[in-house]
């Protein structure tokens, strides 16, 4: 029998071994402590270390975790179609599994979006015991080129820390064009559909454990641009006759 989760909480997972037990016990609390019923949903993208076994050892000791498992690697955003697919909720977060978004943050985001009603509500990542400036500062500096490009103001479009409904976070995960990094669009994508994007402050903290899988930020960014074409003919000359 499906329990009754009020917010279903999507974690793409890769390699990810070392903050699995802990990401897990501090969501369920902070959202116990809140009186938010939620599932977690654990998406390993075929890792090649011990994050399988850790979230099916989860998924057997809490009857809140969900684990999914995909058998090559599809990505972040297939993490998120994956996770999406096998939730129960109607509302949906998104977060990475490394914590350095705060899992204490989620209720704030759900009260917001439940209370407030606005279609999307995203994390906007303020620096906080954040040592990787260089990444930090690309990150700001793609974030304004973006909003260029995209006629949209937003303090950071890149956060992938997010509040919605499963019916609007299908539609953000739909696009026409196979991006390299499709992370970086979806809340683009949804103000091109005409949604409403509320952005609430959220603290940025240094990875728990692991490494990232962006060994060069700068070779990073620059892989980055060869998606622009394509999104801005997509998100923003398409733009018309959307919802």
């Amino acid at each position: 029998m499906t329990l009754a989760f009020e917010l279903s909480v999507v974690v793409p997972c890769f390699n990810e071994e070392a903050n699995l037990a802990n990401l897990v016990a501090r969501i369920h609390e902070t959202m116990t402590m809140a009186g938010i019923k939620t599932e977690i949903v654990l998406v390993d993208d075929c890792s090649r270390d011990r994050t399988r076994p850790i979230i099916e050892e989860l998924s057997g000791q809490h009857p809140f975790v969900l684990g999914v498992f995909h058998e090559r690697n599809q990505g972040i955003a297939g993490g998120w179609r994956s996770g999406l697919a096998a939730s129960h909720a109607p509302a949906i977060a998104i977060m990475d599994a490394d914590l350095q978004y705060a899992p204490e943050d989620l209720p704030r985001l759900y009260r917001i979006w439940k209370r407030e009603k606005p279609d999307v509500v995203q994390g906007w990542r303020i620096a906080h015991n954040f040592k990787a400036t260089t990444r930090y500062l690309l990150s700001l500096g793609f974030s304004f080129l973006l909003n260029k490009l995209f006629g949209t103001r937003l303090r950071d479009i890149k956060s992938g820390f997010l509040c919605t409904s499963r019916e609007i976070f299908k539609e953000m995960l739909e696009t026409k064009h196979a991006y390299v990094f499709p992370q970086h669009f979806i809340v683009i994508n949804a103000a091109a559909r005409g949604y409403s994007i509320r952005q609430e402050p959220v603290l940025f903290w240094n990875r728990e454990g692991g490494e990232s899988f962006i060994s060069s930020p700068f070779r990073f960014g620059l892989r980055s641009l060869v998606d622009l074409p394509h999104a801005f003919v997509e998100f923003r000359l398409n733009r018309k006759g959307r919802r």
